[in-house]
């Protein structure tokens, strides 16, 4: 269990509740390295058991393009 998360593993189960009913969504989750992002997402992914998970990483590159690792996952 991670503490003092709740509230944020509490909106990701949301996600996972309203995408098994049929309800697309996306999480977007920032923060500085090592505060956790990666232990919030995994076992997120876990509990969406068969539910397809797609997963992107920001570069510093493109840091000042706003969600620029999201434009192009969707086949458009």
């Amino acid at each position: 269990m991670l503490h003092g998360r709740s509230a944020e593993i509490s909106g990701l189960d949301e996600v996972i509740v309203r995408a098994r009913d049929g309800s697309g969504g996306a999480v977007v989750l920032r923060g500085e390295a090592g505060v956790g992002k990666t232990a919030l997402l995994d076992p997120a992914a876990a509990r969406g058991a068969t539910m397809r998970v797609l997963r992107t990483t920001g570069v510093e590159p493109e840091s000042d393009l706003a969600f620029a690792a999201c434009t192009g996952c969707c086949g458009r």
